[in-house]
């Protein structure tokens, strides 16, 4: 099912002291395991109500008697999008948020906003990025035991993880404990790995299928902490994945292209290659045009027709030194036909969109599109192949 929305809005009344409940969802049946569920029913389906849920959802209709103990909600728009195992939270008096979706590969635990760099082109404003909330490891722990165990995969994210600092270490400990088969992919910007002390302590409780994102945005120091704006990130980011490496643990190096550094891919490619050889895997990737990004775009935004030319050596370099190499978020029609191979339908599925005129293209099944908030940016003009 697509498109699928994130919140939902309704009557909603949690009893819980923390104003708020998360459960996996079981729709129009029953399941064991109650207290962890909360259960869909519809008017058709009325017989199969049963105490003990975590919480309910009544859809056209609500039992004839007190509902004072429980925790249930009414009247939610679009709740026929919600099926068996997505896992949710209802908040008391506010909405319902989908956490996890079960029909989607794009599902991802967000463990904070915040961050400790301020990248000229992050899709987060400021404003998300700086917000005080200080996040909730019991919840994020709840999250997690909700989600079914036979999960593919899943994305950590933030802002920036390591800002939980050894809270972080309490969350892959309970994705290991909860999730031993689930691939992990963990974003940060690396930072807190340059701590010997926390990188320890993360790898010992890790799960084992974990594979860590970290970008860099240059081969030096200088432009590097210009676009994160953060001095001292460039060194840090750099001994937090050679901590990592030296722990055998997988690493995944972005490079986000911008105006800044599209110049200079060859070199960053060069440096990875001779200072993190044992780097597994090197993402090429194109702008996200939301939050920063979009407030800066005069100073990141570069039209993929400029960076097109600039592409083929740096990719080149990574995969004669056995790095294993990919471009997200670049449409086929703007890349040499050389790296077509290589270019990935990376767009998470709810964010990705396409231009009328990509519907008369042959390769549009094989295409990765446009980010939402990338699309109408006027430069872009897509040509179709035939």
């Amino acid at each position: 099912m697509k498109n699928r929305p994130f919140i939902l809005k309704g009557k909603i009344s949690v009893k819980s002291e923390d104003y708020y409940i998360i459960g996996r969802l079981v729709k129009n049946d029953n399941t064991d395991n109650k207290s962890n569920y909360i259960q869909i029913i519809d008017k058709e389906h009325i017989d199969l109500y049963e105490d003990g849920y975590l919480g309910y959802i009544f859809i056209d209709w609500i039992p004839a008697y007190d509902l004072d103990n429980i925790n249930y909600a009414t009247d939610i728009t679009n709740v026929e999008t919600l099926i068996n195992n997505d896992v949710i939270e209802m908040i008391d008096d506010t909405y319902i948020r989908v956490l996890y979706r079960d029909d989607s590969g794009d599902n991802f635990i967000q463990v904070t906003n915040q961050c400790n760099s301020n990248c000229i082109m992050c899709p987060d404003s400021d404003q998300v990025r700086n917000n005080h909330y200080v996040p909730d490891i019991n919840k994020i722990r709840k999250q997690i035991r909700c989600i079914p165990d036979d999960t593919e995969n899943i994305c950590i994210t933030g802002g920036e993880p390591g800002i939980l600092k050894y809270g972080l270490v309490d969350v892959v400990r309970e994705c290991k404990e909860c999730l031993p088969e689930t691939n992990f992919l963990l974003l940060s910007n690396g930072r807190i790995f340059s701590d010997i002390n926390f990188s320890n302590e993360f790898v010992k409780n890790a799960p084992s299928k974990i594979q860590i994102a970290i970008p860099i945005y240059a081969d030096n120091a200088i432009l590097h902490d210009s676009i994160t704006r953060a001095e001292g990130s460039f060194e840090e980011a750099v001994m937090g994945i050679k901590n990592l490496l030296q722990r055998n643990i997988e690493i995944e190096i972005r490079i986000v292209v911008l105006k800044q550094n599209y110049k200079y891919l060859s070199n960053i490619a060069t440096f990875i290659a001779k200072e993190l050889k044992n780097v597994k895997f090197v993402n090429i990737m194109a702008l996200e045009m939301s939050g920063n990004a979009f407030k800066n775009k005069d100073n990141v935004w570069v039209n993929f027709d400029e960076v097109k030319s600039y592409l083929f050596d740096p990719v080149l370099t990574l995969l004669k030194a056995g790095i294993q190499t990919s471009l997200y978020n670049f449409p086929l029609c703007k890349i040499d036909n050389r790296l077509y191979s290589i270019a990935k339908k990376s767009i998470s599925d709810y964010k990705v969109r396409f231009k009328d005129e990509c519907m008369e293209c042959k390769a549009k099944d094989y295409c990765g599109g446009f980010f939402f908030s990338t699309i109408n940016m006027k430069e872009i003009k897509v040509n179709p192949i035939k």
